[in-house]
Parts: C-alpha cells; structure tokens; sequence
C-alpha cells in the first residue's frame, strides 16, 4: 500500500513538474484519460475503462490534432482500441491485444477565465471492431484538468 502510495505521489509531482499533462474523467462511460498536453498543436491520448471486468480493461491510443485555438479547441484523431491482457490468455487465436478502431471529433472548452486549465469535453467517437463487422457511435461528456504553468501577470 505505501509504495502505491509512493508512485502515485511521485507520478503527480512529476506531473506537476511536467506541465504537459491533461487528466479527463467521461463519467457517464466510465472513461479516465491521461493526455499530453491538449492544448499543443498535435497530442497523444491515453484512455482507460473503468468500472469493467479485468479481462476486459481496454485501453485506447489516439493521437490527436487541434482545429482550432482559443477558449474552445476542436480537435480530430483516430486510435485503436487494445487489450494488452490478452496476451495471457492461453488460448492462442485470442492473443492479439486489438480489438478496434476509433475516430474522434471534439471540442474542449475553458469556461472560466481565472481558471483555464479547468476544461469541459464533449466529444463524438465511432468506435468499429477489428473485423470491422460491428460498431458503436459513442458520445463521450467530460471534466478535464490540465497541468501548466500559470501565466505572469504584470
């Protein structure tokens, strides 16, 4: 328990120290993502299921590209959709870890001015399985902090 403890806090300290962090939280899909920083041109996101099976903790990989500068940034990507714990399980023809594909379209929106790095997220995100013969049109609402410097005021 302490060295969980331990990482967690030496993960938020570099974090902190990074400044290029975003975490996001989509409660209603039990989604967590952990990004580098949304508010470059180009970024990588990292998204985790929670509340799930242990089987099935799925993680989706997208790079992303912002459309648009501003207090509200629209951006694109598309990612793929893996199990890396499949690679345990015994019967070989279901080791591969992908399982689909993703397409992302967003918009992030720093609603308060004294706060930017506090973000709204809402985005529209086909989802198709390898086989490409079953998929889901998901809508994804969500809270999002970004770690960054505070800017000097003068």
């Amino acid at each position: 328990m302490l060295k969980k403890l331990l990482f967690i806090c030496c993960f938020v300290w570099l974090t902190n120290a990074c400044y290029s962090q975003a975490f996001t939280y989509y409660p209603f899909n039990s989604v967590f993502s952990i990004a580098s920083n949304p508010n470059k041109p180009v970024w990588l996101d990292f998204r985790f299921q929670m509340n799930s099976y242990f089987s099935s903790l799925s993680t989706e990989i997208s790079p992303m590209v912002n459309l648009t500068k501003g207090k509200a940034k629209m951006y694109i990507g598309a990612g793929i959709k893996a199990n890396f714990l499949n690679y345990m399980n015994t019967d070989p023809q279901k080791r591969n870890p992908l399982e689909g594909y993703c397409f992302n379209v967003g918009v992030r929106v720093s609603p308060f001015e004294k706060v930017p790095q506090f973000q709204g997220v809402f985005e529209l995100s086909p989802y198709a399985n390898k086989q490409f013969d079953l998929g889901i049109f998901r809508a994804n609402l969500g809270v999002a902090y970004v770690f960054m410097k505070k800017k000097k005021t003068e």
